[in-house]
Order: C-alpha cells, then structure tokens, then sequence
C-alpha cells in the first residue's frame, strides 16, 4: 500500500511540474509583441544594376509561413506593409527572410531582412549564363549599424564583458573586449 501511495504522490507531482511549465510556456507566448512596419525591397540586375520589373518577392516568417508575396513594379521596387513577430534580440523590431526570383535571373534568399520604419532592402540577382553554377544565392539583410552596435552591446552587457581601451581620435565608441569583468 505504500509504494501504491509513493507511486501516486510522485505521479501527481510530476503533472503539477509539467503543467507548471506548460502554463509559463503559455505565458511566453501571450506576452509576445507583434511590429507592424512598411519594407521597400528594390531588386535590380548585377549585369546593369537597373531596377527588375516583374520580379517575385515571397517574405517568409521566423516560424516558416509566407506572409506576403507580390512583383517588383516598373523601377524594382515592391512596398508592403508586414506585421511579424519583434524579434527579442533586438529593440522594437522584427525580421523575415526575402526569397526572390526574376526572370532570366538566379533567385536570392536575404536572411534577416529587418521589419522596422524606414528599412529599405536591396536585392541584388545575377543574370542566368551558360556553362556556369546558376543557382540560388544568399545575402544578409540591410541592418541599420546602431541597430548592429545595439545588439552587440546587450550581449556584451549580458554576460559582463569589459571595453577595450578607447580609440584615439574615435568619439563615442570603444570596441568590446574578450575579458570578462573581473578578469576572466
């Protein structure tokens, strides 16, 4: 009778944690805070780099569903109006990833292309040519570089790095150094 009652106190208590971290799970998740901004994606040729009219943009989520697709107009250029997700690395902001294809053209995938105001993403698309590797390329998203200094500032803080000495003649600005505070 014991172990029946060891059995079933063990039983219950593993529930109680496992519904404990379901429910903070749940919590998480309805905290999350959406961006809603405007990105201008200007895709253009590498053989003329003149704006591609026709081109597809599919912007894709970080959870791997297409969120908008549409064509490029007579300059290259396609605006659209995206609500995803903010990504917690940064302040205020979000990213997807851009795959785009044109006519005549490899296709491209930007990866974290930043859903902020303001943000302009370039795509550049290389002509297709015979009796070379015509595949798909991949590029990095337009981060703006204080949204760059910002996020190496708050990893550094994080895990208590210290500053390298200052740079003569820079302002503002002192590079973070490997050395833990503290000396490690």
């Amino acid at each position: 009778m014991r172990k029946v009652k060891l059995l079933i106190y063990s039983m219950l208590v593993s529930f109680a944690v496992l519904m404990s971290g379901s429910i903070q799970a749940h919590e998480v998740l309805a905290q999350q805070r959406n961006v809603t901004d405007t990105v201008k994606f200007r895709v253009v040729s590498a053989e003329d780099f003149r704006g591609l009219s026709g081109a597809r943009v599919i912007v894709v989520a970080s959870d791997g569903h297409v969120v908008k697709t549409g064509l490029t107009d007579s300059q290259g250029i396609w605006s659209v109006s995206l609500t995803v997700p903010s990504d917690p690395r940064f302040n205020n902001m979000g990213v997807v990833t851009a795959v785009c294809v044109a006519n005549g053209h490899n296709e491209n995938v930007v990866f974290e292309v930043p859903v902020k105001q303001g943000t302009v993403q370039p795509i550049t698309l290389y002509p297709i040519k015979p009796r070379l590797r015509n595949e798909a390329h991949a590029s990095l998203g337009q981060l703006h570089h204080l949204d760059v200094i910002e996020i190496v500032n708050k990893y550094a803080r994080e895990i208590g790095l210290t500053k390298q000495p200052a740079i003569a003649g820079e302002l503002g600005y002192s590079p973070w150094g490997p050395v833990l505070k503290g000396g490690r």
